[in-house]
């Protein structure tokens, strides 16, 4: 029954929202004495906040009013709004994960803008982060920032004990067993985010040859002929956890963000695994020597996975002000709009301001991307929302719960060939 309340309890809090993000379409639609009123959905941040009175100043003619994204029920939330016909005009979404919206004929084709005038546009872009966007051979969002999975680090933590920042997972193994000595947890990562750390099953599948073909959902998940790597990373998690150096032990699967950066900064969590876009926030707030590293190696000397998430804009495909939508996303991707997200320890995702990085923690970041061993992936979520749903919230936790890796697995499967067919 109470599974059952609270099921009733969210879907009204998604149709509430839904309604309001709707409801603020309608009005973004307005124009008034000659200006145009738009809706973003997007942080209500002190950067957006900047960009958006640089670009009023430069465009009169347009104005932009935020609708607070909720990251957590975002997707619900834009697709109920573009359902009701009064959607807003941009909206913030995961480059990566487009395919949520492009799939349901959600997103507008931003490729004509992009290629305009010789693709002048386009190519102010870092190809591999533009490229986030696009699907089947057209751009639907365009990124702004990448969010490369990392490792935050208490340098003060291992400096204290005389510890190394492990490169493989051995290592790992070895630096958690000594910090428990010390009431001190090797990892950080909280529930809702367990899918980041099959960057080791990635790993797995890069060093074998099959990457590509596994993460696009064309290997089976389970079986003989099974794709290599997620049986891999699951047993390494299963591992880390049942040796208690998964913060806060047995409690880890259920840990609130809140909690575990709490933690994080009291000095109880030796490595933090979180996306690089927090780390202008972990720089301003820990009170000890923060730091960033690369996943830990699954094997010594092999492939590095680095995943291609980007924060994204995107048009919704009903959206009744395109053109000034994408004027718009134009300025938030210029070198203006980029330097104000710069300024908050984000990360650019244009040519120019590549070489701009002037903070050494954001170039430290920005190097872990680098080497002959680095290759770039797609998440397996990309394959269908059940899987993303799965992968995201289900199958770490229910590993290390107790649940057997072969059923596990078989549930993944179920869902693989739900939407190939085979």
């Amino acid at each position: 029954m109470k599974t059952k309340k609270l099921l009733i309890t969210t879907l009204v809090v998604l149709i509430a929202m839904g309604s309001m993000f709707a409801a603020g379409g309608k009005e973004g639609a307005s124009v008034k004495g000659g200006v145009t009123t738009i809706k973003f959905y997007g942080a209500d941040a002190e950067y957006n906040k900047n960009i958006i009175a640089q670009f009023e100043a430069e465009n009169p003619d347009v104005k932009v009013q935020i609708v607070p994204v909720d990251f957590d029920n975002a997707e619900q939330i834009i697709k109920t709004g573009i359902a009701s016909g009064n959607p807003v005009d941009v909206s913030f979404f995961w480059g990566s994960q487009i395919s949520a919206f492009v799939n349901s004929d959600m997103a507008h084709d931003l490729t004509p803008y992009l290629e305009a005038d010789n693709g002048k546009w386009l190519d102010t872009f870092v190809p591999k982060y533009i490229d986030a966007g696009k699907l089947n051979g057209k751009y639907y969002a365009i990124s702004y920032q990448p969010v490369i999975e990392t490792m935050f680090v208490n340098e003060d933590i291992f400096k204290q004990y005389g510890l190394k920042v492990p490169t493989t997972w051995n290592e790992l193994l070895v630096v958690g067993a000594e910090l428990k000595k010390h009431g001190v947890y090797a990892i950080g990562n909280w529930a809702g985010q367990n899918h980041q750390l099959l960057v080791f099953a990635y790993q797995v599948m890069a060093n074998n040859g099959v990457l590509e073909q596994a993460a696009s959902g064309n290997l089976p998940f389970a079986g003989p002929n099974e794709a290599p790597g997620l049986r891999t990373a699951l047993e390494l998690l299963r591992d880390a956890y049942n040796k208690g150096y998964w913060y806060p032990g047995e409690g880890a699967l259920t840990a609130t963000k809140d909690q575990v950066q709490a933690a994080f900064y009291q000095g109880k969590i030796a490595m933090l695994f979180d996306a690089g876009s927090n780390v202008g926030l972990y720089e301003k707030d820990a009170p000890f020597q923060v730091g960033v590293a690369k996943f830990p190696l699954v094997k010594a000397d092999g492939k590095y996975a680095v995943n291609v998430v980007t924060n994204a804009l995107f048009v919704p495909v009903n959206a009744a002000h395109k053109e000034e939508a994408v004027r718009f996303i134009k300025f938030y991707t210029s070198e203006a709009g980029q330097s104000e997200t710069m300024a908050t320890g984000r990360l650019p995702s244009i040519k120019a301001k590549q070489d701009k990085i002037d903070n050494t923690l954001m170039q430290d970041l920005m190097n872990t991307t680098d080497g002959n061993n680095v290759v770039s992936y797609r998440h397996m979520q990309d394959i269908s929302p059940e899987i993303n749903s799965y992968l995201q919230n289900d199958l770490v936790g229910a590993v290390c719960a107790g649940e057997s890796i072969d059923s596990a697995l078989a549930k993944l499967e179920a869902l693989r060939v739900k939407v190939k067919g085979k």
